[in-house]
């Protein structure tokens, strides 16, 4: 999603790289067709940890704390206020796709009931 990434840009860029973002930014802005659908795949802190630490990618190796949580701020904020299309806000905590289908069958079901304004799914917690 197109306008989201300003805040990866926001949190990441310097002055004069931002400068350049926010030029091409709007620049291309226009031309990018709108999502039927938006999906806020929505985690917290400790969530969110947990499966950076788990990932192990390289490239999140020197992510911290208090900059994910900068990001996570800065993303609900954005999709709190969000208008554009349609959105389906997803609490993650209790998912699991890695090891559990059925948590990706059910956001699969949840994806394709989505029709208009904001719907938030909150998955039961599983064993």
């Amino acid at each position: 999603h197109f306008p989201k990434n300003k805040i990866f840009a926001c949190l990441n860029l310097d002055d004069s790289e931002l400068m350049l973002y926010d030029k091409l930014y709007s620049l291309l802005a226009d031309s990018i067709p709108k999502p039927d659908l938006v999906v806020y795949l929505q985690g917290s802190l400790e969530t969110c940890m947990k499966r950076v630490k788990k990932r192990a990618w390289g490239f999140e190796k020197g992510i911290t704390p208090e900059y994910l949580s900068q990001l996570i701020e800065a993303y609900n904020y954005y999709f709190y206020h969000y208008e554009e299309t349609p959105l389906l806000v997803v609490n993650t905590n209790e998912i699991d796709f890695v090891n559990r289908s059925a948590d990706f069958d059910d956001l699969v079901t949840q994806i394709q009931r989505a029709r208009r304004g904001v719907q938030y799914y909150v998955p039961a917690a599983r064993a």
